[in-house]
């Protein structure tokens, strides 16, 4: 009986020494956005806005927000550089604009509402994502 309790353990130690410990998989989409806070100076948060602010608004107001996205030329008004912009300083003007469109406003009815569409969360996100292409120069 000792002789299989010895055995079983010499065996476990084997096999918990002899065992390669893997670390965990990282997580893909913070990596990528950490690798994107450094090289773009953006906040975490920001950094988070850039992707919604790409699928939604990038058509217009370009990957840069200088206002020079592919539908660009087809708006009259065209759609503001944000990189000059001095209304993005208010952030609630900001986030009406995002969740109400820009009619909301007083501007051009063509910035269609995104307040149903978005999170509350990912508003905050594109609002301090377009914050930071204002401060960019």
């Amino acid at each position: 009986m000792t002789t299989r309790l010895v055995l079983a353990l010499l065996l476990m130690a084997i096999w918990t020494g002899c065992r390669r410990t893997v670390p965990p998989p990282g997580e893909p989409m913070a990596d990528a956005l950490r690798a994107e806070e450094k090289e773009g100076g953006l906040t975490y948060s920001a950094s988070l806005g850039k992707p919604v602010f790409a699928q939604y608004c990038a058509t217009c107001h370009g990957d840069a927000g200088k206002g020079d996205g592919q539908n660009a030329y087809n708006l009259v008004p065209p759609p503001p550089d944000f990189t000059t912009s001095k209304n993005l300083v208010d952030e609630a003007y900001v986030r009406r604009v995002i969740a109400e469109g820009s009619a909301a406003v007083g501007r051009s009815p063509l910035s269609p509402p995104y307040g149903h569409t978005l999170s509350p969360q990912e508003i905050d996100y594109v609002t301090i994502y377009c914050q930071a292409l204002a401060r960019k120069k």
